[in-house]
C-alpha cells in the first residue's frame, strides 16, 4: 500500500501543471528581487547612520606620557582618563541637504525594487503565454500529422494499385516530413520557454495550465514604478546643491580629563617650594569656521550640481513623455489583440468547414493533392491563429498594465 502511494505521488508530480499564479507567487524569491530588497535595506541603514552622525558624540580614552630628561616643569610620567563630547549646531544647511538626498535614495530604491518585481512578473507572463502559443502550434501540427499519416497509408494502397500518380503520394509525404522538421524546432522552443520560466520563478516546469487568465483591465494612468524611482532620484540630485555653501560651521565641545602625575626632576635649591599638580581639567569651547576663499571651488561644485539636476530633470521629463506614448501604443495593441480574437474565431469555423469538404473530395479523387494540402495548411493556420489570438491578448493585457503603473499580481 505504501509503495502504491509513493508511485501515485510520483505520477501526480510528473504530470503537475503549474499555474500562472503559482509562478508569480514563487517569483517573489527571485534573486534579482531579493538583491533589490537588500539594496533598499542597506540604504535605510545608511540613512540611520547619517541621522546618528549628527547627534552629540561622546568619546572616552586614556593618555599616558613618559618623558626622558624631564625638567622642572614636566613630570617624568603623566597619565589620565578623559571624556570628550561634541555637537554640530550648524553646518551651513549641509545636514538638511544630506538628509534630503538620503531620503530620496531610500524612496528611489524602494520603487526600483517594485519595478524590478513587476518586470520579473511581466517577463513570466510573457513567456508563460508564449509557451502556450508554442504548445498550440505543436498541437495543431500534430493534428495535421495524424491526418497526413492516415492519408499516406491510403495513398500507398492506391499507388500500389496503380490508381494515383507518384507525385500525389510524394507531395503528402513531403508535407509530413516538413511538419516533422518543424515539430523538432517547436520542441526546442518549448524547452527554452520552460527553462526561462524555471529560472524566473524557481519552480521546475513540467507543464502549465492553459486556463490561467488575467482580469480585464482599465486604464488608471498611474506612473509606473520606474518613473517613480527616477522622480525621487531627481529630487536627490536637486538637493545636492545644498552641500556647497560658504556659510559657517558651528560646533560646541567639552573635554574633561583626570590627571595622575609621576615624580618631577627637581634640582637641589637653598629653599623649598610646593608644586600643585591639577587633578583634573575641564575645557568647554565653541568653534566657528567658514571658508573665506577657496579659488571658487565651492562655486564651481554648486554650478556642477545645478547642471546635473537640470540634466536629471530633462531626462525624467523625456521618460514621462515616452511613457505617455507607450500607453497609447499599448492601448491600441490591446484593442487590436481583442479584435483579432473575433477574426480568428470566424476564420477557424470557415477553415474547418472548408477542409471537411476538401478532405471528402480528395478521398473521392475529385480534387488533386495541391488543393487538399492547401486546405490542410489553411486549417492548421486557422487553428494556430485561434489559440495565438487568445494568448497574445493576455500578453497585451500584461504590457498595458505595466505601462499604466498597475500591480500585475492584483490581476491574476
Amino acid at each position: 500500500m505504501f509503495r502504491i502511494l509513493i508511485l501515485f505521488c510520483f505520477i501526480v508530480n510528473c504530470f503537475a501543471e503549474s499555474s500562472l499564479y503559482e509562478l508569480i507567487q514563487n517569483a517573489k524569491n527571485n534573486p534579482l528581487i531579493q538583491a533589490k530588497i537588500a539594496q533598499h535595506q542597506a540604504l535605510k541603514q545608511e540613512k540611520n547612520a547619517l541621522y546618528s552622525n549628527y547627534l552629540p558624540k561622546i568619546a572616552a580614552g586614556y593618555n599616558y606620557q613618559n618623558t626622558t630628561n624631564a625638567d622642572l616643569f614636566y613630570p617624568k610620567e603623566a597619565e589620565g582618563f578623559f571624556v570628550e563630547g561634541s555637537f554640530d549646531l550648524f553646518d551651513g544647511f549641509k545636514r538638511e541637504g544630506k538628509i534630503k538626498i538620503q531620503d530620496s535614495k531610500v524612496e528611489s530604491s524602494y520603487f526600483d525594487y517594485l519595478d524590478t518585481q513587476e518586470k520579473v512578473f511581466l517577463e513570466i507572463i510573457t513567456k508563460y503565454y508564449s509557451l502556450l502559443i508554442a504548445k498550440s502550434k505543436q498541437e495543431a501540427l500534430m493534428n495535421q500529422q495524424l491526418e497526413l499519416q492516415e492519408n499516406l497509408k491510403k495513398q500507398d494502397i492506391l499507388y500500389d494499385a496503380g490508381l494515383i500518380q507518384q507525385d500525389s503520394l510524394e507531395a503528402i509525404r513531403s508535407q509530413f516530413l516538413q511538419n516533422s522538421y518543424n515539430l523538432e524546432n517547436i520542441k526546442v522552443e518549448i524547452s527554452i520557454y520552460k527553462e526561462n520560466l524555471s529560472l524566473l520563478s524557481g519552480i521546475e516546469i513540467v507543464d502549465i495550465n492553459k486556463d490561467s487568465k488575467l482580469k480585464e483591465v482599465e486604464a488608471n494612468n498611474k506612473l509606473p514604478n520606474y518613473l517613480l524611482s527616477q522622480r525621487h532620484y531627481v529630487r536627490g540630485v536637486e538637493s545636492s546643491k545644498n552641500l556647497y555653501t560658504y556659510l559657517p560651521t558651528i560646533t560646541i565641545f567639552n573635554k574633561y580629563t583626570n590627571y595622575n602625575y609621576g615624580t618631577r626632576n627637581i634640582p637641589t635649591l637653598p629653599f623649598s617650594f610646593d608644586i600643585q599638580d591639577p587633578k583634573y581639567q575641564n575645557v568647554f569651547g565653541i568653534s566657528v569656521s567658514f571658508t573665506i576663499f577657496d579659488s571658487f571651488a565651492t562655486s564651481f561644485a554648486k554650478e556642477s550640481a545645478r547642471l546635473n539636476a537640470l540634466a536629471a530633470n530633462t531626462e525624467y521629463a523625456y521618460n514621462v513623455d515616452k511613457n505617455n506614448k507607450d500607453r497609447i501604443i499599448s492601448k491600441n495593441a490591446l484593442h487590436s489583440a481583442k479584435e483579432k480574437i473575433k477574426w480568428a474565431t470566424s476564420a477557424l469555423k470557415s477553415a474547418q468547414i472548408s477542409h471537411s469538404y476538401a478532405r471528402e473530395k480528395f478521398n473521392a479523387q475529385l480534387i488533386d493533392y495541391t488543393e487538399y494540402l492547401s486546405s490542410l495548411t489553411s486549417l492548421f493556420n486557422a487553428q494556430f491563429f485561434f489559440d495565438e489570438s487568445y494568448f497574445s491578448y493576455e500578453i497585451q493585457k500584461a504590457k498595458f498594465l505595466y505601462v499604466n503603473g498597475e500591480n500585475l499580481e492584483e490581476y491574476l
